[in-house]
């Protein structure tokens, strides 16, 4: 009877898990930022200030969003579900800092 054996480290190699962790990482602080100048920007339109600035930015914030995934997805699976992951490890970051403040 055999088994099948599933071994990252050995499936993609050394340098392969230093990249994914590194769209883990790029993920992550993309995310943070994203979240929270969404945070920023929903407050600056609650109060009514500044919306065409706020609009300008929103845009610049997806384009970079966009972009950043794009260049996972062209680096392979593990890359982009990295980055995917690590997006939504910092969303959780800032969802649980600014849901207290929120309440």
């Amino acid at each position: 009877m055999t088994y099948l054996h599933f071994d990252l480290a050995e499936t993609l190699g050394q340098w392969a898990l230093i990249e994914v962790a590194g769209f883990f990482v790029a993920g992550f602080a993309l995310g943070f930022a994203h979240f929270g100048a969404l945070w920023h920007h929903t407050c600056q339109l609650v109060e009514g200030r500044r919306w065409g600035l706020t609009a300008a930015i929103a845009l610049a914030r997806f384009a970079l969003l966009i972009g950043a995934l794009t260049f996972a997805s062209l680096q392979g699976a593990a890359p982009l579900l990295a980055m995917t992951l690590g997006l939504l490890a910092g969303r959780a970051v800032v969802m649980r800092r600014f849901g207290r403040i929120a309440e």
